[in-house]
């Protein structure tokens, strides 16, 4: 009965604090990829959290037992003996249930946006055909009185610009603008926010995860704004941002809308003088620290298993 119960409170307390720390991380703004990263790292390490905790209710009614059994040299006895809860079968039964469930939200969800998303590219890219113009530069234009800029992802992949668009953004704005929806192309923003919108979906009671979504989709923003321009760019592209925005437009990558609030935040930060990125011995530390994060639900879930089978080592020695 331990492993659930630690694996709620791991739950709890990585939540919490978790989400205290990345919302108060400079570092977060300043190295967008590297934000990005440590929102979806939490959000798995949780979402594992809470799957697991079913799952080591349930193993003593998994096939799987004998053959952990067998792996960590041990009898099914002794390792079933270190997961029996107070509840007995019944409980694994709907602990197992539970499980199956969450892990079939998940799943669904993520693959239900994939599929709507590809469903409204495809219809997109069949107006596209009738109503577009393709440029020398390589995007599609459309001819609309508001500006408006965005892409379409997958392998058909194009990116939008309205005609007014051409007339309010200088060349150099334009090719900035560009630039950065070719980046949210390049990395595939798409999926990160189709898997953060899938688990803000699955998890909707628990407030980490609404947060990681509207967090990771203001950093992917701002990582493509890094990859589209220099330190010398940086009060153009804010410009270009500002006269899309109050023209009624918007710069959306892996979305046709954007709230003023990620826009104000992007703004903000291009006008700001530039910050160093994230040092190499930093991001190595980062690195490690959020892949120990995503992998310690599954080694406390084992934890009982290795225990029980140190303990039948010992029995047998004496």
């Amino acid at each position: 009965m331990i492993a659930p119960l630690i694996l709620v409170g791991f739950a709890v307390i990585a939540s919490a604090l978790g989400q205290h720390l990345l919302s108060r991380a400079s570092w977060v703004h300043t190295s967008p990829h590297w934000g990005i990263w440590a929102w979806q790292a939490l959000t798995i390490a949780v979402a594992g959290a809470v799957v697991l905790v079913p799952v080591t209710l349930a193993i003593p009614l998994l096939p799987i037992s004998s053959r952990l059994a067998e792996l960590l040299q041990t009898t099914t006895f002794h390792l079933v003996e270190h997961y029996n809860t107070p509840g007995g079968g019944w409980l694994a039964l709907l602990a197992l249930l539970l499980a199956f469930l969450l892990v079939s939200r998940i799943g669904w969800l993520a693959a239900a946006n994939v599929h709507r998303a590809a469903h409204r590219r495809r219809k997109q890219l069949d107006a596209l055909t009738l109503v577009g113009r393709d440029h020398p530069d390589g995007f599609v234009v459309v001819e609309h009185d508001v500006p408006f800029v965005y892409c379409l992802p997958g392998r058909r992949r194009r990116v939008v610009v309205t005609s007014s668009v051409l007339d309010l953004l200088s060349a150099h704005e334009l090719t900035l603008v560009l630039a950065h929806e070719r980046t949210h192309l390049r990395v595939r923003h798409d999926i990160a926010l189709a898997l953060a919108e899938a688990l803000a979906r699955t998890f909707a009671l628990l407030p980490l995860f609404r947060q990681a979504h509207d967090e990771i989709t203001t950093l992917v923003e701002m990582q493509a704004d890094d990859a589209a321009q220099d330190i010398a760019d940086r009060s153009a592209l804010a410009h270009a941002l500002v006269t899309l925005t109050t023209g009624n437009g918007a710069l959306a990558g892996a979305s046709v809308t954007h709230s003023n609030q990620v826009s104000l935040a992007r703004v903000r930060r291009l006008m700001s003088p530039a910050v160093r990125p994230m040092r190499v011995r930093h991001a190595t530390a980062l690195g490690v620290a959020t892949a120990l994060l995503i992998s310690a639900p599954l080694g406390l879930a084992i934890a009982p298993a290795v225990e029980a089978a140190t303990q039948d080592c010992c029995s047998l020695t004496d």
